[in-house]
């Protein structure tokens, strides 16, 4: 549990690091309180080792629905091998929990292939510091595109789109392999990202390997 538990934490830092959010906070109860300040998600709460202190998940369900914001004011997002108790938790304490299934996933950078692009499209790799940006375009317009947030040796992949119109050409895998290659001349080793159901078979198929359930709720 410890491990999983360090690496929704440095998941956490990836992916504020690609949202641009700077303001996070670790309550002493083992909470990670992003700051957001987005109008549909203001205030996150990552509970770290949900399962081995489900009192965490209680504490994070008090805190997001002490927010006084309404619904979606407070989010609470965990990691879980026992999905169904955690859902039942979130909703005896009074949240919303998203139906949709999330999984958190990792990979050694190295063991992800490098794949090339169909002709008639064109990348391009684009470093914001610490976060890489890639685009597949065709004639001009962008089809797909990805980031990738380097902190320390981790690199978190994020917002992994293809436009609906250009999938199933192998897009999404060259987008990751060239924010793979890119994350690793920074010096990056281990890959971590949370994938949707839409996500999970392109990931898969790379290499990632799931290590939890996803379950996040929000404040009614």
């Amino acid at each position: 549990m410890r491990d999983r538990e360090e690496l929704v934490r440095r998941w956490q830092a990836g992916w504020s690091v690609s949202r641009g959010w700077t303001t996070v906070e670790e309550d002493n109860d083992g909470i990670l309180i992003v700051r957001a300040g987005e109008e549909s998600r203001p205030t996150e709460y990552v509970v770290l080792d949900a399962d081995d202190k489900p009192e965490r998940v209680e504490r994070a369900a008090q805190l997001a629905l002490a927010d006084g914001g309404g619904r979606g004011s407070g989010w609470i997002t965990l990691a879980t091998d026992d999905k169904e108790a955690r859902i039942e938790q979130l909703e005896e304490l009074g949240l919303e929990v998203q139906q949709d299934q999330d999984w958190l996933m990792t990979i050694q950078l190295s063991e992800q292939p490098a794949l090339k692009l169909h002709e008639r499209y064109t990348l391009h790799t684009e470093l914001e510091d610490d976060l890489i940006i890639t685009r597949a375009t065709m004639h001009g317009g962008v089809v797909s595109s990805g980031r990738m947030a380097v902190v320390g040796e981790d690199a978190v992949a994020d917002r992994i789109e293809t436009d609906p119109a250009h999938r199933r050409r192998g897009l999404g895998s060259a987008v990751m392999a060239s924010l793979v290659e890119a994350a690793a001349a920074k010096g990056a080793k281990r890959g971590i990202l949370i994938a949707s159901i839409d996500g999970l078979r392109l990931y898969r198929s790379l290499g990632w390997k799931v290590i939890a359930d996803i379950v996040i709720a929000r404040s009614r």
